[in-house]
């Protein structure tokens, strides 16, 4: 029994909506919290980040899959290895921005504003290296045609 529906032309589509939510959520969350005092909300952007991040490395993984897979005109190629590059951009920047705010949360004075002042210009800097991303790949499928069938 097969997994993957009919329809989908392979995994990355169906997997790539989750790490633009959930980290779009939580670099949202992590610049309300210069804000808000921190409390609960850490705990769930620790979690947001967590989720994104995990699930932006099966994104790229499974990108990497369905990139080898295609054969291609040479500016389909290059358009595919821009998104592929901001792809790994994206995971490496959040691995990164992950590891900073739970040192913040658990080891260092993470509710003082100066730190949460970084974090959210992190965060911010992340989302862009995202939406990067997520522009690249979309004009992959509406430009090129990828993943969509004729």
């Amino acid at each position: 029994m097969e997994i993957l529906p009919e329809w989908a032309p392979g995994w990355h589509p169906l997997i790539i909506h989750f790490p633009v939510a959930l980290l779009s959520l939580a670099a949202g969350a992590t610049v309300l919290e210069v804000f808000y005092r921190p409390g609960w909300l850490s705990k769930a952007i620790l979690a947001l980040y967590a989720l994104g991040t995990a699930a932006a490395a099966v994104a790229y993984l499974t990108g990497r899959s369905a990139a080898e897979s295609i054969g291609l005109n040479l500016r389909a190629e290059a358009a595919i290895s821009t998104h592929s590059d901001w792809g790994l951009y994206t995971l490496l920047t959040f691995i990164g921005i992950s590891a900073l705010y739970y040192l913040a949360v658990f080891f260092f004075k993470w509710n003082k504003m100066p730190v949460r002042l970084v974090l959210a210009v992190l965060a911010l800097t992340g989302f862009f290296v995202l939406a990067q991303t997520a522009e690249y790949g979309g004009r992959l499928v509406f430009e090129f045609g990828l993943g969509v069938q004729q």
